[in-house]
């Protein structure tokens, strides 16, 4: 679709924001993720992780545990970790949009966002083989679809269904596709967010072999976006979900409305598999996009929740594709990355920081960056190193990176 076409739909049917539901390190609701943001606090401790031969500890940010056997959980309570940390953050959402009977099943659509997806069931499937008897359960719950699936049957959604997997941009991916379809006029309103539980040896194994894993002695201190000692990210797991909708039907059902998405920008930059390009030209790319779509100007913008994942290249190159945007406005632009928070969710992590996002527009308030002491000077942006900021922001950005060059930026708006 050109993006003129899509200006003009969503000029003519803007996209709102009716519901939203966290659970992440900081806890069990949106109102937990937010106070936690705020506070600027780093979240990680150490956990012990076994290898083959040996134990390795790692600073990671850990979700509440969940009780399976509790009546809120029977519909997911088979399933692996990440669907059930999907559940418990959207249902929030659909109850908060209230949801239940607004529109006919049919016109309801679900998208969940993953990168690693259900990775213990298919652990468990691995380690199955050749046993007497299989578990059968595990052909469909070890699929990726059964983030969405499961989710779709507990709430009997019988709209579009999708998983969407972009690496650390899928929830962005995922959020920008729902808000399309909703201007096609495919769906009514559309369940869409992310889940992660990649807490596992072979994933830290991972991405500890590519060199992004940080390291500090203190666990908490591990992530330290845009800051000239940082070495790493930390891993968390979670997961955030929104109810998008037409803002002309929610307003005529009286519902709500938290925020509008107004703009969007996807792509895939060829930097590499892990890597970025150095002066952020896909990320620049992106953020482009998402304002014209938005028709926003760099004085609109007026808080970026960045990806600031606290590794050496990601942040120096973030921060050079906001200073090319934002020119001179950067130095005072509030820009700051709430991982120290919530830990890298991978592919959640974008639906999380779009709910921070929006609760900064509606509180006017910029959270802060925890960790960042002294700012590296190939980071020329303001990340509110010092603490949160009021601030009166009636735009936001929120700006996704991941492995093979998946792009992301989201803007909201205030309704």
């Amino acid at each position: 679709m050109k993006p003129s076409i899509l200006k003009n739909l969503l000029r003519d049917n803007p996209v709102a924001v009716t519901g939203m539901g966290a659970f992440s390190s900081a806890g069990n609701s949106v109102e937990t993720l937010w106070n936690a943001a705020v506070a600027g606090q780093g979240l990680a401790a150490w956990q012990e992780f076994d290898f083959e031969n040996e134990s390795l500890r790692f600073a990671v940010c850990t979700a509440p545990a969940l009780d399976a056997t509790s009546p809120q959980m029977h519909p997911v309570r088979k399933m692996d970790r990440c669907v059930q940390l999907a559940w418990v953050a959207a249902e929030q959402a659909w109850k908060q949009a209230q949801l239940e009977g607004a529109y006919p099943a049919t016109r309801i659509g679900i998208i969940v966002a993953s990168s690693r997806g259900p990775f213990s069931k298919r652990n468990e499937s691995f380690k199955a083989v050749g046993r007497h008897k299989y578990p059968p359960s595990l052909s469909a719950n070890s699929t990726f679809a059964s983030l969405g699936g499961a989710l779709g049957l507990a709430l009997k959604i019988r709209g579009l269904g999708a998983t969407v997997s972009a690496t650390c941009a899928s929830a962005a991916f995922a959020i920008g596709m729902a808000a399309e379809q909703i201007l096609l006029g495919n769906c009514d309103a559309v369940l869409v967010g992310g889940t992660e539980a990649p807490l596992q040896s072979a994933i830290l194994a991972q991405l500890h072999s590519a060199g992004v894993i940080g390291s500090h002695e203190e666990a908490q201190k591990t992530c330290r976006p845009f800051d000239l000692t940082r070495n790493g990210l930390v891993l968390g797991e979670g997961s955030g979900f929104l109810i998008l909708e037409s803002a002309a039907a929610a307003t005529a059902r009286k519902a709500k409305i938290f925020a509008l998405l107004t703009g969007w920008g996807l792509s895939l930059d060829n930097a590499g598999r892990t890597s970025v390009s150095e002066d952020g030209a896909g990320l620049l790319q992106v953020m482009e996009h998402a304002m014209n779509l938005a028709d926003a100007t760099v004085e609109k913008i007026g808080y970026i929740n960045a990806h600031g994942t606290g590794t050496k290249m990601n942040d120096a190159a973030e921060a050079s594709a906001v200073k090319t945007l934002f020119g001179e406005h950067a130095a005072a632009l509030p820009c700051s990355s709430t991982k120290p928070v919530t830990g890298h969710c991978l592919g959640a992590t974008p639906a999380l920081e779009a709910i921070i996002a929006i609760e900064a527009i509606r509180r006017g308030i910029a959270p802060p960056t925890a960790n960042c002491v002294q700012l590296d000077p190939h980071c020329p942006i303001n990340p509110l190193s010092t603490g949160s900021k009021a601030t009166d922001i009636s735009m936001a950005m929120s700006n996704s990176i991941g492995f093979w060059g998946y792009h992301g930026s989201l803007i909201f708006a205030r309704a």
